[in-house]
């Protein structure tokens, strides 16, 4: 379909709906006009009828006033009714708009209601009170049908469409025209220049006539001509030099992710191989008492297995398993972990206190939260080169991730400080991303943190850090205890 033809019939289109939109809104105001016009002619014919059936009634009596708007409901296009204001709402002389419209007509005030009948008609009321001390409380009712919308509505759209059509056909026909001289033309002259590009010929070039759009268009589209021969060019030349590259850049990424994980294998096998060596060490040169001998021994075989574990699960960072939960007392866990690196820490100059520690037993994989600890303590340790203190707390209590603030849940949480060097807010933002580091070259790959904050989230759990430059650090460990 042609540019000119869709164009038309959008324009035609649009205009329909603009008339059919403007139609319905002009009906739907006639229709409440109507409504409006019904009502206050009928609340008028009330008020004026009911002061010479209040005066019959207080004059001749009862009977005399239901005489009178018999009288008046002779009309066909109005109903008269007497109603009283007494009664239930099956009762005959009950008012047809219910018992909603009895509290506004015993105060004294008109109203009126617009209700459909038996037979699906729209209906107009108005009620006129007719009130009097030591008489029964009365109204009157008026009512009259109305036309029905439908009716109002596709009559007012046939009005607009015959009217419009006639419009519309006409600047439709001028705008085919006029976009078949001014856009089709010329758009089919840059198709076929496009067709020729497709096809390799970059030597076929349009004459330029005019300063509008499509001008503008085919001089753009001539230099694009030129543009791509000379790319063409270059890109020959370049080619084997191009090639040659991207295949020196795949191996040297190749060498990097190598040396990456490598580096993070060895900062994370760090911390159990100090044990081991200080436990063997203390073995051999006869610190540890003949008696504590098999205690160190199994402390160096649960490091042991504790490095085949971190290796493991090092190695399958960017897959990570569920963990293997078992009811444990993370107390206990965070003193034997404490325990383990109080050499680490008495070496460095850090003063490392354990407190408060409460009993919290909940489902979770011991390994691998020993390991997110210890990653904390390490760090803890290494942002106070010239020594300080670290705590090291665990407490239970009521707390949500910051992200889903309804989200309340029981909690273990484990606190670990230190009043080390800090990390700045921009940093601070950026320290659970993988090989994200602040530390020198060597000392550390970024990998601790961000397998700490993978191992809490595979609990169930979340972290939260705060630090101050200068002053230290401060992470918390949240882990549901009904995860």
């Amino acid at each position: 379909m042609k540019v000119a033809t869709k164009f038309a019939l959008a324009f035609v289109a649009t205009g329909l709906l603009s008339v059919v939109v403007y139609s319905s809104v002009a009906a739907t105001r006639e229709v409440d006009q109507l409504e409006t016009t019904v009502a206050e002619d009928l609340a008028s014919l009330g008020r004026t009828l009911s002061m010479s059936i209040l005066a019959v009634w207080e004059r001749d009596g009862e009977a005399r006033a239901l005489e009178l708007v018999a009288v008046h409901d002779r009309d066909d296009a109005i109903d008269v009714r007497w109603t009283w204001l007494d009664v239930d709402n099956d009762h005959s002389f009950a008012p047809r708009g219910g018992v909603s419209v009895i509290p506004s007509l015993l105060r004294g005030e008109q109203r009126t209601w617009v209700g459909v009948t038996t037979d699906g008609k729209r209906h107009v009321y108005a009620y006129v009170p007719l009130l009097r001390p030591g008489m029964r409380p009365a109204a009157l009712e008026f009512s009259r049908p109305l036309v029905k919308e439908s009716q109002v509505f596709w009559s007012e759209v046939r009005e607009q469409l015959l009217l419009s059509t006639i419009v519309v056909a006409f600047a439709a026909s001028v705008a085919i025209v006029l976009s078949s001289w001014i856009v089709s033309r010329p758009l089919s002259r840059v198709a076929e220049q496009a067709r020729r590009i497709g096809k390799g010929d970059l030597s076929y070039k349009l004459a330029v006539t005019g300063s509008d759009e499509v001008s503008a268009l085919i001089e753009e589209q001539n230099a694009m001509c030129d543009a791509l021969s000379a790319a063409r060019t270059r890109a020959e030349e370049e080619a084997a030099k191009r090639l040659a590259a991207m295949e020196q850049l795949r191996h040297a990424d190749r060498l990097r992710t190598v040396g990456t994980l490598a580096s993070g294998i060895a900062h994370e096998l760090g911390t159990p191989l100090n044990v081991i060596a200080m436990r063997a060490k203390m073995i051999a040169t006869g610190e540890v008492p003949a008696a504590d001998a098999p205690d160190s021994a199994k402390i160096i075989v649960s490091q042991a297995e504790r490095v085949t574990t971190i290796v493991r699960q090092l190695l399958d960072f960017a897959r990570r398993r569920a963990p293997k939960r078992a009811e444990a007392e993370l107390g206990e866990l965070a003193e034997r972990t404490s325990q383990l690196l109080s050499a680490l820490a008495k070496k460095s100059g850090v003063d490392m206190k354990v407190g408060p520690i409460e009993s919290v037993k909940l489902k979770i994989d011991a390994v691998q939260i020993e390991q997110a600890i210890t990653n904390l303590v390490i760090n803890g340790i290494h942002a106070m080169p010239g020594g300080g203190e670290l705590s090291i707390a665990v407490r239970e209590d009521d707390a949500a991730p910051e992200r889903a603030p309804e989200l309340v849940r029981r909690c273990a949480i484990v606190e670990i400080a230190d009043t080390g060097t800090g990390i700045t807010p921009e940093n601070l933002e950026r320290i659970f991303e993988p090989f994200f580091t602040t530390k020198a070259v060597g000392e550390g790959t970024g990998l601790g943190l961000s397998v700490t904050h993978g191992i809490v989230e595979d609990h169930g759990g979340w972290m939260k850090a705060e630090s101050a430059v200068g002053k230290g650090t401060r992470f918390q460990l949240y882990l549901p205890v009904d995860a």
